[in-house]
């Protein structure tokens, strides 16, 4: 009965501390963002796009290798003027993109982001460890380095995957990352790293 005090602090004192973390995050995506509820407008994109995965596995497997290989050229230069041009030509009109920073309509809004990330990156590697296709859904499983511009460049390394649909043209009409970001929030956000290990210490102590 000694211990219970000590360990349901801990747990609490963990609970704050994932808070923080949370609202860190929320706080850090509501500047590029347009809508806090990531969800929501998600599940509406999946509705929408619903009809596209259809289309794309009765499209011969050779169109839609064509339509991933248009996305992957998005990471092949990034420059902004070219990274914003891969873009313009790998999503459609109407495409809903979500990387977890990002939720954005229409390829004009995701090209712009992609312009103006590059401009503030002085470098982004994208290496594609698997890909998957069932049936008009398309999967593909990466890691990604990408360095920040400036004196105190860092690099960053993070794993993640990005499910794609694809419209009857061949273009992207849904785009969602899922990666661990919290490697690049504790390098970004001041005092976030020494939270995050904190926190990942009292929960593995129980």
């Amino acid at each position: 009965m000694g211990t219970a005090p000590s360990r349901v602090s801990r747990r609490r004192t963990a609970l704050v501390g994932l808070g923080v973390i949370m609202a860190a995050a929320a706080l850090w995506t509501s500047c590029s963002s347009s809508s806090a509820d990531l969800v929501g407008r998600g599940g509406a994109a999946l509705e929408r796009t619903r009809g596209d995965v259809e289309t794309a596995a009765a499209m011969p497997r050779e169109d839609l290798e064509a339509g991933i290989d248009r996305f992957l050229a998005v990471f092949a230069d990034f420059s902004p003027a070219a990274v914003a041009a891969a873009a313009r030509n790998a999503y459609a009109d109407g495409a809903y993109f979500n990387d977890g920073f990002a939720e954005l309509e229409g390829r004009e809004a995701i090209a712009s982001y992609f312009g103006r990330t590059a401009g503030s990156t002085a470098a982004i590697e994208v290496a594609i460890e698997d890909r998957v296709v069932a049936g008009g859904e398309v999967y593909l499983r990466w890691v990604m380095a990408f360095t920040t511009s400036g004196r105190r460049a860092r690099t960053i390394v993070a794993p993640g995957m990005t499910h794609l649909r694809f419209d009857g043209g061949g273009r992207i009409s849904y785009h969602r990352d899922y990666w661990d970001g919290s490697g690049a929030l504790a390098e970004f956000v001041p005092l976030m790293g020494p939270v995050l290990r904190g926190v990942r210490a009292r929960i593995e102590a129980g």
